[in-house]
């Protein structure tokens, strides 16, 4: 997680200057332009305004009516706006204030928590509750969905103790039996036969064709691209290392895989084509000026060397038709990785 910590105080930048040494996230602290800067002023403001899309959380080392100021211009929804935790100038709480599921606020709270020895405070409702939440469930797994009331109706039947179940075509890993502490879990095949039973019905499915009744709650599998630049002679095993390492960093998985995309010279490289089976997708392949056209940072060195200003981040943009770039070029030994999500 890239994160971004503003302090308004000198005993704050002390306790900002804590969270970036302990913690192993990006971390990038902003102190007051000078020591009598008001937070209160425009400053403050403006430094959250020119930074706001730049990180994945925001940490305020100030009081909660500080940062929420400061945020309130640029949020949009909890699905999309990022962690944020108010820690106050003493460093006694870490609080989270914002997006504490699915942004990750709720862990990043327990964190900051631990690096400066404050006590957490979580207020979410199904934390509080002992019971796992639904959006929760959706971050862990590389889910989406575009039923927002749908999300809030089952979250609420939860916490009345209404029944609900999981029916899957996916593996839920670890969330198998974490689940089960609020709902039941079945295989995605079994839905017709049981959904009467459930108070709710929640849909997990790699499939955009699935039928579905109203009222049932769909989650999607988020539909990731890598876009994969190699060194000649690379192992299979190479690349399906690297391609796990920058999944891993933005806590998907292999089922949010969708394809490996490249440069067309690479078309002969055998360990793509056998990485890209290992994980059961396919490879695609753009010529050098198709990629020139879309690549957001252009190296010179790379132009030169193949005729496209790079080739991991444009092959990945247009592998997921012109999707989001989530995860720019990052390099694994002998492998860089780009990750594009498709919209």
């Amino acid at each position: 997680m890239k994160l971004a910590v503003f302090t308004v105080t000198d005993n704050g930048a002390k306790i900002a200057n804590r969270i970036k040494e302990q913690l192993k996230d990006k971390v990038e602290v902003f102190t007051p332009p000078n020591p009598k800067a008001d937070s209160s002023k425009p400053w403050l403001m403006e430094l959250v305004s020119d930074n706001f899309p730049k990180y994945d959380g925001f940490v305020f080392v100030s009081a909660v009516g500080i940062a929420v100021r400061a945020l309130s211009p640029h949020l949009k929804d909890k699905t999309i706006d990022p962690a944020v935790v108010v820690v106050d100038d003493t460093g006694a709480f870490s609080i989270s204030l914002l997006s504490g599921h699915i942004g990750g606020a709720n862990d990043l709270a327990r964190k900051v928590a631990d690096a400066v020895g404050a006590m957490p405070v979580i207020t979410t409702a199904t934390d509080v509750s002992g019971k796992p939440a639904v959006d929760l469930f959706m971050k862990d797994l590389g889910l989406k969905t575009g039923d927002k009331s749908g999300l809030k109706r089952v979250s609420a039947g939860i916490l009345r103790g209404e029944t609900a179940c999981i029916f899957a075509d996916i593996k839920l890993g670890r969330w198998g039996n974490r689940a089960k502490v609020a709902y039941s879990v079945r295989s995605l095949g079994q839905l017709k036969k049981y959904r009467k039973a459930y108070d709710h019905v929640i849909v997990v499915t790699n499939d955009d064709k699935i039928e579905t009744e109203k009222g049932d709650l769909v989650l999607r599998t988020r539909r990731i691209f890598a876009g994969v630049g190699c060194k000649k002679g690379v192992t299979a095993d190479e690349v399906k290392q690297a391609v796990k390492a920058s999944l891993a960093g933005k806590g998907l998985h292999g089922h949010n895989l969708k394809g490996l995309a490249s440069i067309d010279i690479k078309g002969e490289e055998e360990a793509l084509f056998k990485a890209a089976e290992d994980f059961n997708v396919e490879v695609l392949l753009y010529p050098a000026e198709e990629l020139d056209k879309v690549a957001p940072n252009k190296s010179q060195f790379v132009q030169e060397k193949v005729g496209a200003g790079g080739v991991c981040e444009p092959a990945a943009i247009l592998a997921s038709m012109d999707g989001k770039l989530i995860a720019t070029k990052t390099v694994y030994g002998k492998v860089t990785v780009a990750l594009a999500e498709e919209e």
